[in-house]
């Protein structure tokens, strides 16, 4: 099974790869709308629930909308931040005073962690390379979302983000993986 997830994340790194930086933009915006439009979602922001994002290094999409949008209506925003004692992510805090740092990763996050619990957390906007309509995703191999997932709320949001290429009819999963709620495009909902 971990070869044929190898080769979905190589077939789709290299086609993400191509979006031009342009692409990448418009698709950003339209999927912030796209994300902010889901009732869900919604309700998530009128009961101040807190958010756990990623923050996009150069070919992922860009959450920057979604993050200044959310602190507009004054909800917590958390992002993974490396804990190197630990050796796993944890999540951490993220305002518009936050000093960001290239992380062990090569992810950025915050230089200092105000760390969370994830169970607190209500939604959570993953990344990932491959998905499906039912929740299977394929991430880029480390499982540090999906130890991260084992902590989450069972009432939590779950919500993958993608270019429409990035969803595909079918992908194997591992008795661990933890299904998402929905997974959300620039093209749709």
């Amino acid at each position: 099974m971990n070869e044929i997830k190898e080769q979905i994340r190589n077939e789709m790194r290299k086609r993400r790869n191509c979006v031009s930086q342009e692409e990448r933009e418009e698709a950003s915006e339209a999927l912030v709308a796209n994300i902010l439009n889901r009732s869900d979602i919604q309700e998530a922001i009128v009961n101040k629930r807190p958010f756990a994002v990623y923050l996009a290094t150069e070919h992922e999409l860009d959450l920057t909308k979604l993050v200044e949008e959310l602190w507009s209506e004054d909800i917590t925003v958390v992002v993974p931040c490396w804990d190197a004692v630990r050796k796993m992510y944890v999540m951490g805090t993220y305002d518009n005073t936050t000093t960001l740092v290239e992380g062990d990763h090569h992810i950025p996050e915050p230089a200092e962690v105000n760390e969370i619990n994830p169970e607190d957390i209500g939604v959570w906007i993953i990344p990932g390379l491959a998905f499906t309509r039912d929740g299977k995703r394929v991430g880029y191999g480390g499982g540090w979302f999906d130890r991260l997932l084992d902590h989450a709320s069972k009432e939590a949001v779950l919500l993958g983000v993608a270019h429409p290429f990035q969803v595909v009819e079918e992908l194997p999963i591992e008795d661990h993986d933890r299904l998402l709620t929905g997974v959300v495009t620039p093209e749709e909902e």
